[in-house]
């Protein structure tokens, strides 16, 4: 971990240097104007509001940053408008080398999930980016399905998006209330169709929910069928024989019944059923 400080009272600034060397085992770097600092790269800044020179310039370049203000009087110019344009969070003089470093801590955390939920979202873009979709209108509680998992998942993605709202799975054979403490959800239940009680399904009308449904599923008349062709299986690369199986048995299931499903992979049902336990892939009747 690097840090410059950015102080013109040199005492307090090796105090600051010391203690997080110490402490956080860091590196740390004293300049005690904007113009020397701004030249040099770290992962956080400690900055006097109370210098000569340009902040708002210094704020604006290191924004990417963590960025903890020290100021000597919270006023707009000293606090709020820094933070306006970047800066982190502030303390105000004097404090103590504690809260510095929680906060140091608690910001370094911040940014690290920061990062990873926006790997994670590059990722599940990555994943869903054969399917085009245009996000059909809804209404909650949706009930949905395709003979295309990943067109599914990817509705479900979208919705969530638009909602700005969280998913949370819930298995409806294993329902419980407890579950449901978070209303700042999306609950995407799964096993709808083999749900008869009908006080769980009135208890599930107070929430945002998705149900899946199997394609096959005739029940519900107010339901979003998905018809998105799958990607071409020769487009990017040629699959193999496990790689072809699991893609048909995946996405061709609900289209035709496992009789006819083995006979067109030259399979036994058998020998279909035990593909489907290896690849994990479950069919929901």
């Amino acid at each position: 971990m690097k840090i410059t400080i950015v102080e013109n009272e040199l005492y307090l600034a090796q105090s600051i240097q010391n203690n997080l060397s110490e402490k956080l085992n860091a590196k740390c770097e004293i300049y005690g104007s904007y113009d020397e600092a701004i030249k040099t790269d770290s992962d956080i800044f400690l900055v006097n509001t109370n210098l000569h020179g340009n902040i708002k310039r210094f704020i604006s370049e290191k924004k990417d940053k963590i960025i903890i203000l020290l100021a000597p009087y919270v006023t707009y110019t000293t606090v709020m408008q820094p933070i306006e344009l970047g800066a982190d969070d502030y303390l105000q003089k004097p404090f103590s080398i504690e809260e510095l470093i929680r906060k140091i801590k608690h910001l370094t955390e911040f940014y690290s999930l920061k990062e990873e939920i926006n790997l994670y979202k590059e990722f599940i873009n990555f994943i869903f980016d054969d399917i085009e979709m245009e996000l059909p209108k809804y209404s909650f509680p949706v009930f949905v399905k395709s003979s295309l998992n990943k067109a599914v998942e990817k509705f479900i993605f979208e919705v969530s998006k638009k909602e700005k709202k969280p998913i949370k799975i819930i298995d409806l054979l294993h329902f419980n209330k407890k579950d449901f403490k978070n209303k700042n959800l999306i609950f995407v239940c799964l096993n709808y169709n083999k749900i008869e009680d009908k006080e769980i399904l009135k208890f599930l009308s107070k929430y945002k929910t998705i149900f899946i449904l199997p394609k096959n599923y005739e029940k519900i008349e107010k339901c979003i069928e998905l018809e998105i062709k799958a990607p071409s299986l020769l487009e990017e690369e040629i699959l193999s024989i496990e790689e072809y199986i699991k893609f048909i048995i995946n996405n061709y299931q609900y289209k035709f019944p496992d009789t006819e499903l083995s006979r067109r992979l030259g399979i036994s049902r058998k020998s279909l059923w035990e593909k489907r336990k290896k690849y994990g892939i479950f069919k929901q009747k």
